[in-house]
């Protein structure tokens, strides 16, 4: 990959402001300053997380003082949670109190013509038998829908986290980008177009994003009947779970094309309000995981993969971001006399993310997670090259 770093006039007087005037938890550091930060962290075996959210500049990161390992019982802490595939295993919280946060301008990243590193004949045999086992599954019971995944072990030339993290930045503006560490648990890193759930005040938002293609120029695509299910089944089951929750009042966007770096999924908007009497928690036992990450009838498609896939998800398919963030906005009661009639008014909220397109790093080793939905009308090849196209993601960052 080649790197041209230019730097807007504007953006180069933000960047050197000094911040040693600014609050505590509203210091904005220079990208230098900012990254050392984060490498003296990472040195020091401590957790943090550093992350972007789509569509925006600004990066956070928060620094936990020990080693200690945060557990969230039921989903009134606050702090950025990191949660595992599996219900019930443990998500763990990095709490909201060391932070340090720059506005990052990077520059586009023209790929290389360099190779990218292929799995196995074997790997491919094995991920198209898995495959095969489900859609056999899905006609002979009761099986609808099955989300089956493979991981994929790469050597790197250069395992510094750092680096491979902020190529994350710069090759998926509109990606959520974190790099999360804790020395018990592992060293995690990802670039995911999928919005879980998010929630300010009363207001929440979610979707369902399904099918994929590889973008090639245009998200003006015609998408077969295989796809066009595999969407419905996730937006149907979406919009149950809210409904079985009491929520009514649901607004529910047409289906569309939206590209996630160089690929296309089928993405429905669902949004509405979140009755009182309904708790985060009880949202997020519903939502996750999703037929996108697992499959429908939900226990049956997760036995299914904890018997079939051969490996530990872990953290992949699970999901991750800011829980019960609280924020104070300035907000003005009239146009006459603002210096005087300033007001700050707490806002909560919470923004989570589905734990896609990411990459567990061990020393030399990346293991990336890839994977794919599986109904009856699936094929094994074309499944498998379904995941060679998502493993790019990550794999044009290495």
């Amino acid at each position: 990959m080649e790197y041209k770093y230019h730097r807007s006039e504007r953006a180069a007087r933000f960047c050197h402001k000094t911040y040693h005037h600014r609050t505590p938890e509203d210091k904005m550091m220079t990208e230098q300053l900012f990254f050392e930060r984060i490498r003296k962290h990472l040195s020091d075996a401590l957790p943090f997380v550093v992350y972007r959210k789509p569509d925006e500049e600004r990066v956070v990161a928060y620094f936990q003082a020990d080693d200690k390992i945060n557990l969230v019982s039921n989903s009134t802490e606050s702090g950025f949670i990191f949660a595992p595939f599996l219900q019930n295993r443990n998500a763990i919280l990095i709490p909201f109190a060391d932070k340090i946060e720059c506005e990052l301008y990077l520059p586009e990243v023209t790929a290389s013509e360099t190779s990218h590193p292929r799995a196995s004949l074997a790997s491919k045999e094995h991920h198209e038998s898995l495959v095969q086992k489900g859609i056999d599954a899905i006609k002979n019971s009761a099986l609808e829908k099955v989300v089956l995944s493979r991981k994929q072990s790469v050597g790197l030339n250069d395992p510094d986290p750092i680096e491979i993290y902020r190529k994350l930045l710069a090759s998926y503006p509109s990606a959520f980008c974190y790099l999360w560490f804790h020395p018990k648990i592992g060293l995690w890193t990802g670039a995911t177009p999928e919005v879980l759930l998010t929630v300010e005040r009363k207001r929440f938002k979610t979707m369902a994003l399904a099918a994929t293609q590889k973008f090639q120029g245009s998200v003006d695509i015609d998408w077969g009947e295989k796809e066009l299910e595999e969407q419905q089944i996730v937006t149907r089951t979406i919009v149950s779970a809210l409904k079985k929750l009491g929520i009514s009042s649901l607004e529910v966007s047409e289906v569309h094309t939206h590209q996630a770096g160089n690929l296309l999924h089928l993405k429905t908007d669902i949004q509405g309000l979140l009755p009182v009497a309904i708790t985060l928690s009880q949202m997020l036992s519903e939502l996750h995981p999703t037929p996108a990450v697992c499959g429908l009838p939900l226990a049956m498609a997760q036995d299914f993969i904890l018997e079939h896939e051969g490996y530990d998800r872990e953290f992949y398919t699970g999901y991750l971001g800011e829980l019960n963030l609280k924020e104070h906005i300035q907000r003005y009661r009239s146009k006459r006399n603002v210096e005087q009639r300033a007001y700050r008014t707490p806002k909560q909220s919470s923004s989570l993310y589905v734990n896609l397109r990411c990459m567990k790093l061990e020393g030399d080793t990346a293991h990336i997670f890839v994977g794919g939905g599986i109904t009856k009308d699936s094929t094994a090849t074309d499944e498998w090259i379904e995941t060679v196209n998502k493993s790019q993601t990550m794999l044009k960052v290495l």
